[in-house]
This record gives structure tokens, sequence and C-alpha cells, in this order.
């Protein structure tokens, strides 16, 4: 039966009975191919190269959790990474439980297609050259949003992002129900067309050969807006800006 144990490295982990390993925890190179009761790791968690395939009972990763190159294809119970996640060169292609991830996530070359019931990442979010193109329940990124080269089409629910967000060259179209953008916004070589219900760009926006077709609900710009030859944007945001 499992107990309560509290482990403080990897040597002294023993899948039968361990629920916590307190610390960060590198299961890099082991031949260790099963957590088995294991339910927490308080800090940083190592899954690349590793012989692990399946979290088993894993609910909560409190520090970085890096899947990159790990074998690993299932998240199962997993609901919370506390730190960065890298998801790159990884097998996982669902995230399945997960819903929060509190700083910095790596899409990019990831096989990740599925973002399940994730709703928050604290920190930037790279979507560069990944598989995703709904971000279904996701309403909050806490940092910078790159969908540059993303496959990306639905922003779902998100509302807000709290850095800045690069829509060069990807597949969105409709920003949908985005509300803010708290730094620059780049729509040059975008196909989106339609701001939705977008607010708020707190610093620059760029829209010099964009497909925007009207400025929408925009009502705040806190840095310099660049139309190029989009005079039609121009004179919209003029008469807006000095009513």
């Amino acid at each position: 039966m499992a107990k309560s144990v509290v482990a403080f490295s990897l040597a002294e982990f023993d899948p039968t009975y361990t629920r916590v390993l307190v610390g960060g925890v590198d299961f890099r190179y082991s031949q260790l191919n099963n957590l088995g009761t294991l339910e927490v790791i308080t800090g940083n968690a190592y899954f690349e190269f590793s012989e692990i395939t399946d979290l088993g009972n894993l609910t909560t990763i409190g520090g970085y959790a890096n899947f990159s190159e790990s074998k690993i294809e299932i998240l199962g119970n997993l609901t919370t990474i506390g730190g960065n996640a890298n998801f790159r060169s990884s097998k996982i292609t669902d995230l399945g439980n997960l819903t929060i991830i509190g700083n910095n996530a790596i899409f990019e070359d990831s096989e990740v297609e599925n973002f399940g019931n994730l709703t928050s990442i604290g920190g930037n979010a790279n979507f560069r050259f990944s598989k995703i193109t709904d971000l279904a329940n996701l309403t909050t990124i806490g940092g910078n949003a790159n969908f540059d080269m993303s496959k990306i089409e639905n922003l779902g629910n998100l509302t807000t992002i709290e850095g800045y967000a690069e829509f060069r060259v990807s597949k969105i179209t409709d920003l949908s129900k985005l509300t803010t953008i708290q730094y620059y916004a780049n729509f040059n070589s975008s196909e989106v067309t339609d701001l939705g219900n977008l607010q708020t760009i707190g610093g620059d926006a760029i829209f010099r050969e964009s497909q925007v077709i009207n400025l929408g609900n925009l009502t705040t710009i806190g840095g310099t807006a660049y139309f190029g030859d989009r005079f039609d944007l121009e004179i919209e945001w003029e008469k807006r800006k000095n009513k």
C-alpha cells in the first residue's frame, strides 16, 4: 500500500511507495520506467532520454517540466506544471488533464495537437512550427505569444495576452474573444482580417501589409500605430482617437 513517504532524490525514490519527491529530480538516462505511486514532484523534472513512458499517478510538477526527447506519450493525471514546460521534440500529442502551466510553454516543433483542459499559461507561449490548430479552453497567456509560422486557426477562449503578440505568417484570421494585448501587436504579413473583441493594445500596433478589414472594437493603442499604406485604417484610427 502506498504511504505518504517523502523522497529527496532519485536514489531514494522507490516507485512502490513514494508519493512525494521533494525538490528537483533528474530521470535522464536512468533505467527507471515506472513512476508507480508518485503523485507530486515539488521541483523540476527532467524526462529527456529516460525510459519512462507513462506518468502514472503524477498530478503535480512544481517546477520546470522537460519532456523534450522523452518517450512519454500520455500526461495521464497531470494537472499542474508550476514552472516552464518544454514539449519540443516530445511524443506528447494531447495535454489531457493539464490545466495550468505556471511559466513559459514551448510548443515549437512539438507533436502536441490537442490542448485538452489547459486554461492558463503564466509566461511566454511559443507556437512556432507547432501542430496545434485550436487553443480550446486557454484563456490567458501571461507573457508573449508567438504565433509566427504556427498552424493555429482558432484562438478559442483566449481573452488576454500579457506580453506581445506576433501574428506574422500565421493562419489566424479572427481574434475572436481576445480583448487585451498588453505590449505590441504585429499584424504585418498576417492573415488576420477580423480583430474580434480586441479593445486594447498596450504598446505599438503594426498594421503594415496586414489584411485587417477594420479596427473593430479597438479603442486603445498605448504605443505608436504603424499603418504603412493602409490609409483606410489610419484615417479610421485618427477619427476614433480624436473623438
